[in-house]
């Protein structure tokens, strides 16, 4: 059965959020509630999910991804995605969400990148 693990580290520019695994149907409301508490922790502030070691994101992580990305911009937050592999990243831009949500190359990237106005 596919897992997912959740590691959050608080940097100076923000928060990263490693995802480790699946994202789908039995791990969505694991992901989902990670990623409301950092950006309930970082109101006004960065947070970066860092996709290097998600093998893979189904409909609903998309789902959990917009929302964020909607929760993100009423709290006045910077949602990025940061070193997603080739197979997550076709699935991002396929859906537009890379359109959406900033997608940078390294969590480095992301957590120095200017914050759109």
């Amino acid at each position: 059965m596919p897992d997912l693990n959740i590691s959050s580290t608080l940097h100076d520019a923000g928060r990263v959020l490693a995802l480790d695994g699946e994202i789908d149907m039995a791990t969505e409301h694991r992901f989902q509630e990670a990623v409301t508490q950092a950006l309930t922790t970082q109101p006004f502030g960065r947070v970066v999910l860092d996709c290097s070691d998600l093998r893979f994101i189904d409909s609903s992580g998309l789902r959990v991804l917009i929302r964020a990305h909607k929760a993100a911009k009423e709290q006045q937050a910077f949602l990025a995605i940061a070193s997603p592999i080739h197979r997550v990243m076709q699935t991002l831009r396929v859906t537009s969400l890379d359109t959406r949500i900033p997608v940078f190359t390294t969590v480095s990237e992301a957590l120095a990148a200017p914050r759109a106005n």
